[in-house]
Formats: structure tokens, C-alpha cells, sequence
């Protein structure tokens, strides 16, 4: 009998990576997400660094790589704290796409209702995320307060 694949084991990581708090958060999941022996496509560890930042090309390469991975994952990760609009956009195209969304989120802000009515699982805490059974992916509802 062959290996058994696991349903869900490729990963889309949304998130800003843009300042401190963001960059540690994403450097996180980055270890968690890899810790539970998933494939992680981080797009902060892709920036196409031999194209000239902020050129045409370098845009057309980053947004195409970018929206190929979301296409190649089984589930995007995304983190939500300082709604960085890329993440957003990605979520939407991934919901768009039929694939799962979760969402981390340790700010205490109220979450967009077009996030919270898409997601299929919330988390508050890597321990959460360490907890959740990737495989059934069962819906974890936010249920906090929505804008």
C-alpha cells in the first residue's frame, strides 16, 4: 500500500510582513505551519529579489506568483491583525476559489464580516492552531463582533 496523503497539506500564508509585530507574527506561522509538516508557501520568502523592487516586472512576477500558490494550496492561512490589503484580496480570491480559509488574529480589533462570514476556522492562538485537526477542517466560527 502507497504512503497516505493527507487532503490538506499545502499551505497559502497570507499575511503583511511590512513592520515588526508583522514580521514575528508571520515568522511564526511560519515554524508552526511547517511544525505540523505542512508545505507552506510563504510569499515574503518569494520576492523575485533579482527583478528591480516596485518595477513592472517586478510586480507581474510577484502578483503572478503570488496568485499561482493560491491556486496551488489546499487551505490559505492568513493573518488578519493590521489588515494588510494584499491578505485581504488573497483571502477573497481563495474563498473565490473554493479552497478553506483560516484565519489568525491576536488583536482584539472587530473583525470584517466579509472575513468572518467566509472563514472556515478562527484561531486567537498558535496553541489553537496547534490544536485544530487540519484534516476534517471543521468550521471553528468567529464570534465576536463584526463591521
Amino acid at each position: 500500500s502507497g504512503i497516505l496523503m493527507k487532503k490538506y497539506n499545502k499551505i497559502y500564508l497570507a499575511s503583511g510582513w511590512f513592520n515588526e509585530n508583522q514580521e514575528r507574527r508571520v515568522a511564526e506561522a511560519e515554524k508552526v505551519l511547517r511544525g505540523l509538516g505542512f508545505d507552506v508557501f510563504s510569499p515574503r520568502e518569494h520576492q523575485n529579489e533579482h527583478l528591480e523592487f516596485g518595477s513592472n516586472e517586478w510586480r507581474q512576477a510577484t502578483f503572478d506568483n503570488d496568485i499561482d500558490h493560491v491556486e496551488w494550496c489546499d487551505f490559505v492561512f492568513a493573518i488578519y491583525d493590521e489588515e494588510d490589503a494584499g491578505t485581504m484580496m488573497e483571502c477573497g480570491y481563495a474563498h473565490k476559489c473554493g479552497k478553506p480559509v483560516l484565519i489568525y488574529h491576536e488583536g482584539d480589533d472587530i473583525v470584517n464580516l466579509m472575513l468572518t462570514d467566509s472563514l472556515t476556522a478562527y484561531f486567537k492562538t498558535f496553541d489553537e492552531v496547534k490544536e485544530y485537526d487540519f484534516q476534517t477542517m471543521k468550521h471553528k466560527p468567529y464570534t465576536g463582533e463584526v463591521i
